[in-house]
């Protein structure tokens, strides 16, 4: 029995214990001292793949599907290597991959073994997860949360060491889409940057898995790099051509019941003996077929067809919601197991969010059998209260809510049935993995050089140059970070910022600078500001028909003042101004890595990444992802304030480009049109 390297977590309800599973290792596969034969062995025209944070195997999957032949994956849990283990040839290797010793003895036997074409894999999500995020509104729960993920925020960084290590020609990251927005979008941005620095275009593309065939909606975000020619070593690639969708709109996605229809009725019970013999009637639809077919499977045999045994009070809750189709937190409280009210909010804590009011306000869910599941996911192992199914009063089974994420029922998993759930609900849905490996195999195949193609690196610098531009610094003085050379102090230039982009941002421009000058010398710091006779103050403003302004800036001062942290600052909305505001005039100055991006600074990078602006308008995460691609590191917030002056004077709905304006200022920089998704 190999010994478990996950750390003991005292906050989370252990696993339900079932009838345990045991697979039998492939006949093909290898230790990690041989892998390096077995990879010498492989067909030289064969791409090569690597899977880190394999899981059980959906990706591997995909890409074994799409031409790839992957020769290591590698995993914390052990039940998750010996389901890829029982799958696949190569090594499956249990590993802690947040050792340096272990990235480096993985690098070696990779590059003794010759040429890798792909290393993918996805960094654990949990710590960027929104799911997770929005209920740190407690301070044991946030406590909690730090020690569980300790040192799993950085797991990213050990996949790009073994990229920096191995020099694939490609990679591709798979993550949740939060990594990408704002509260932990520093962290996308670092992964862009250091991509870069190995000699990676780096692309990024939100994916629905419901577009590609699969029955579920789970979005996530995938970041692909493609080797330039001027990397160290010969072998490049062309960039990323992401793949279209196969479905255009929900209404033509794989619904629930046409991914599980097919599967016998279930009472609800771990010991239900659907591993063996069964009286199944066949595949009705296209996507049954692919389940039934795409490994071996016997014609009338189901694996791993169980789920959990119903309690009496759920199945009377069940009934009742589907008879009445009340949800959860309609039921009186005598109907329900939970309180619908968050523990926070119970206790009296002062909430800043609405929606943390009802924490389990639809703890139970009945899943509808026209439409595509919602996302599955790791939770599952714990209870599966949010995947009730559409006809029957149980939770889905492991076989379901495998069907759901696209794994053919030839697929089976290793250990007891909670392992099963975390395994399936973990995993890249094997469909999203091979169009994805098909798309990145064609990038390594192609090997085209791009003439046309302008670095990210060259934009950034093309923003700052000008900006430095005399006339160009001139409009913003108050986002200046030095003074004669010496850094000015955070709470002096959090103050200059907020009074810049409050109150002289609003006039025209060509009476900007000589009100700056005004307002800096009346107002240098939030202390005088606060010490004015208010009746003075007030009339400034009032001249100005600026008067809700007053109101802003003095709130500014008063938290200055009180010395509210920055990390505060940036998870606080005040009234009248919103932490996006916020987090803008902060980000400038380079006080927070935080950097929000309004719909006008989301139009300017869309253009730069040749994106749909339309998506720019109507979704946040676009921008925010599109903002990190065309920022990179960015730690001063020096190329963000100059992409927000740009955004803000020459590319509004009607872009000013190439000059066309009437004004002293150099023209804009970028010329988008010519750029034409060349960042990403």
């Amino acid at each position: 029995m190999v010994k478990s390297l996950i750390p003991d977590d005292p906050h989370r309800l252990k696993a339900l214990k079932g009838p345990e599973q045991v697979l039998e290792p492939n006949q093909a596969s290898c230790s990690l001292d041989e892998l390096p034969g077995y990879m010498r062995s492989i067909a030289a025209d064969t791409p090569l793949a690597v899977d880190l944070f394999s899981g059980a195997g959906g990706l591997s999957l995909g890409l074994h599907r799409a031409g790839f032949e992957v020769v290591l994956a590698c995993d914390i849990r052990p039940d998750s290597i010996a389901t890829h283990r029982h799958h696949f040839g190569g090594c499956s290797e249990q590993c802690d991959l947040s050792d340096p010793e272990v990235l480096a003895q993985l690098c070696r036997q990779l590059n003794a073994g010759g040429e890798v074409a792909l290393v993918a894999g996805g960094p654990p999500c949990q710590p960027f997860s929104r799911n997770i995020r929005w209920r740190k509104h407690d301070d044991d729960v946030i406590e909690q949360h730090k020690e569980l993920n300790e040192g799993r925020r950085e797991l990213w960084e050990s996949f790009l060491t073994v990229v920096e290590g191995v020099m694939p020609r490609a990679f591709l990251m798979e993550n949740v889409p939060d990594i990408a927005q704002t509260g932990d979008q520093e962290v996308f941005r670092g992964i862009v940057s250091r991509a870069e620095a190995a000699g990676y275009r780096v692309h990024a593309r939100l994916v629905h898995a419901w577009e590609h065939g699969v029955p579920q909606l789970r979005p996530r975000l995938f970041i692909a790099g493609t080797r330039l020619p001027n990397a160290k070593g010969n072998s490049y690639c062309s960039p990323l051509v992401w793949p279209e969708p196969s479905c255009s709109s929900l209404e033509e996605a794989v619904s629930l019941e046409e991914a599980i229809g097919d599967l016998p009725e279930l009472k609800g019970d771990w010991w239900e003996k659907w591993n063996e013999t069964c009286d199944y009637r066949g595949p009705g639809n296209a996507y049954q077929k692919l389940m039934r077919s795409w490994l071996p499977v016997d014609r009338d045999v189901l694996h791993d067809h169980i789920t959990r045994k119903v309690r009496g009070d759920d199945l009377e809750t069940f009934q009742l919601m589907r008879d009445t189709g009340l949800r959860y937190h309609e039921l009186s409280e005598e109907q329900r197991r939970y309180a619908v009210t968050s523990r926070a909010k119970r206790e009296g804590k002062l909430l800043n969010r609405k929606d943390r009011e009802s924490s389990f306000s639809n703890k139970y869910n009945i899943l509808k059998g026209k439409e595509p599941c919602l996302t599955v996911t790791a939770h599952m192992a714990k209870d599966g209260y949010w995947y009730i199914h559409p006809q029957q009063n149980r939770t889905l089974s492991i076989r379901e809510a495998a069907r759901v994420q696209s794994f053919p029922d030839g697929f089976r998993f290793h250990g007891t049935p909670s392992n099963r759930f975390h395994q399936v609900g973990e995993a890249v849905a094997p469909l999203v993995g091979e169009v994805l490996g098909r798309a990145m195999l064609d990038a390594i195949k192609q090997r085209t050089e791009e003439v046309l193609w302008r670095s990210p690196e060259t934009i950034r610098q093309e923003l700052l140059d000008w900006y430095r531009d005399e006339g160009v610094v001139a409009l913003q003085p108050w986002a200046r970070q030095k003074e004669n050379g010496v850094e000015i102090p955070e709470e002096l230039k959090a103050w200059r910022v907020f009074l810049g982009e409050l109150l002289v941002t609003q006039l025209p421009v060509q009476r900007q600078m000589q009100f700056w000058q005004r307002v800096l010398q009346r107002w240098p710091d939030h202390e005088s500001f606060l010490a004015d006779a208010e009746p003075s103050r007030r009339r400034t403003f009032r001249s100005l028909h600026l008067e809700k302004n007053e109101n802003l800036l003095q709130q500014v001062a008063i938290q200055l003042k009180e010395g509210l942290e920055w990390r505060e600052w940036v998870r606080t909305d005040l009234k009248g101004l919103g932490r996006d505001r916020i987090r803008q005039c902060l980000a400038m100055v380079g006080i927070t890595t935080d950097r929000s991006c309004s719909i006008g600074l989301g139009r300017m990078v869309g253009r730069i990444n040749g994106s749909d602006e339309s998506e720019q308008l109507l979704s946040r995460q676009h921008r925010e992802l599109n903002l990190g691609l065309v920022l990179g590191g960015d730690e001063d917030g020096r190329i963000y304030r100059s992409a927000v002056v740009v955004a803000d004077r020459w590319c509004g709905p009607k872009p000013f480009c190439e000059g066309a304006r009437e004004t002293d200022e150099r023209p804009c920089p970028l010329y988008c049109a010519g750029l034409c998704a060349q960042v990403g």
